[in-house]
């Protein structure tokens, strides 16, 4: 993903390059973590799920319209980080149901990462982006409206499936999204 906004110029600011750094690392935490239970549950091979991993095709087609810059990047992400942290929330009794406490607290740190990558997002708009907050509603929405028509594309943002992912789910993140991005700055 990185590759891909540095190619489109979506990372402007230093406050962006820093988020996505620190962002890139837990993701690839978390992706080792899934590994591993695959491998657990499913008995998957972890040579096997990361050729295919590294496999897949990274398709930004259906959600460039929605990346416009670094700006609408940030609330992208903002709502996609709050989006999993509420998904993986929901699908704790999955995850408790395996059996091994150590999948439930690996799936609260999870949950803990993605709510930090969520306000750490919501941080440079703030830092960065104040005269443009009132523009996040409607790019919220309008990623809202898209995201029926969105298929998961290997993008890492907005590679929504599942049942938990549901509209009163969408509609929930973006109320705490925006929520966060509103509070006023203590000076």
């Amino acid at each position: 993903m990185k590759q891909e906004l540095v190619a489109r110029n979506l990372i402007a600011s230093d406050e962006a390059a820093a988020f996505f750094h620190a962002w890139a690392i837990d993701e690839e935490r978390h992706t080792d973590g899934f590994i591993r239970i695959i491998e657990l549950v499913a008995n998957g091979s972890e040579t096997d799920l990361r050729a295919r991993l590294d496999a897949r095709t990274h398709d930004f087609g259906p959600i460039l319209e929605h990346l416009k810059d670094e700006f609408s990047l940030m609330v992208i992400i903002a709502f996609d980080e709050m989006c999993t942290c509420r998904a993986y929330a929901a699908e704790k009794p999955f995850y408790d149901a395996l059996g091994n406490n150590t999948f439930h607290y690996w799936l609260r740190e999870v949950i803990a990462d993605e709510a930090v990558h969520s306000m750490n997002a919501v941080n440079v708009i703030r830092a960065r982006y104040r005269d443009r907050i009132d523009q996040a509603a409607t790019i919220l929405d309008n990623l809202i409206r898209a995201s029926d028509n969105l298929r998961y594309s290997g993008t890492f943002v907005l590679d929504y499936f599942g049942a938990v992912y549901s509209k009163e789910l969408l509609a929930n993140s973006r109320l705490a999204t925006m929520r966060n991005i509103a509070k006023p700055l203590i000076a």
